[in-house]
């Protein structure tokens, strides 16, 4: 279970520094990186309750898939779609504050 949680950790901590993905007309560096940090913020939140879903879910079926030889496929599922939720979440909000990818 602590597997899990630590890559969900690292899926949005991949997130940091990824202001610099971000353009808008106007928006100094500090603008852009309080906006993106707000967003990931909101990510944070999102994400959260799939991520104890997926915890409870490892909690019961855990053993099996270790049994099964499967629990690290599974585990890096669940992580990956949370980090990609959480992606689509921060590029949304970066999008609704008027960013466009930095190109």
């Amino acid at each position: 279970m602590g597997r899990l949680a630590a890559a969900m950790l690292l899926a949005l901590a991949a997130c940091a520094g990824g202001e610099a993905n971000w353009a808008k007309p106007g928006a100094d560096a500090d603008k852009t990186s309080a906006d993106y940090e707000d967003c990931r913020t909101q990510a944070r939140a999102a994400t959260q309750r799939d991520a104890a879903i997926d915890a409870d879910i490892l909690a019961t079926r855990g053993q099996d898939w270790q049994n099964g030889g499967t629990l690290t496929m599974h585990q890096d599922a669940m992580a990956h779609s949370t980090g990609k939720r959480a992606q689509n979440i921060i590029a949304a909000c970066m999008a609704g504050k008027g960013y466009q990818p930095a190109r």
